[in-house]
């Protein structure tokens, strides 16, 4: 519990952490706090932010690249470019706001570029990530009648973590 009050304390105003540990070798779940503190509005303190449902962000790019590679798209040394691009009306842009020229799949991943992500699950359909993850069991949750869209791979959709399960 102080971890995660700590952790979340030194972020900022306004956030909450959670911390979930687990025994890698059997699974078994060790310790769980859902919130840096349960009485602190501020934080949203009563929410279980452990359970929440929530955006993935930019943790699905590496399941868009490894899709890539399974499909013979591109593999790590694959060259891509980093630039402004529009994707019918949806234009990304990298979280820096800067673009990075050609630069390899690798390097992409590396440095979470939004652009390359984009394009290669353009390449790939969002259909295909979203399908994916419902195979995991990751629990992609889209808007009421949402399509998979290529938002998707920087996070434009929400899963429902499947925590209570491992308690």
């Amino acid at each position: 519990e102080a971890v995660a009050r700590e952790h979340s304390y030194a972020l900022g105003s306004g956030l909450s952490a959670a911390l979930v540990a687990v025994e890698h070798q059997s699974g078994r779940v060790v310790a769980y706090v859902g919130s840096s503190g349960l009485l602190d509005e501020a934080r949203s303190g009563a929410v279980d932010m452990a359970r929440a449902v929530r955006s993935p962000g930019s943790t699905l790019k590496p399941l868009i690249y490894g899709l890539a590679f399974e499909s013979g798209i591109a593999h790590p040394e694959t060259q891509i470019e980093d630039r402004p691009q529009r994707f019918g009306t949806y234009v990304p842009k990298n979280f820096d706001n800067d673009w990075h020229g050609n630069v390899s799949v690798r390097e992409a991943l590396a440095q979470s570029l939004n652009i390359p992500a984009v394009a290669v699950l353009d390449r790939l359909g969002p259909q295909k990530l979203f399908g994916r993850m419902q195979q995991a069991a990751l629990s992609p949750v889209l808007p009421d009648d949402a399509e998979p869209s290529l938002a998707i791979a920087l996070g434009g959709l929400a899963l429902a973590h499947q925590v209570l399960a491992l308690v």
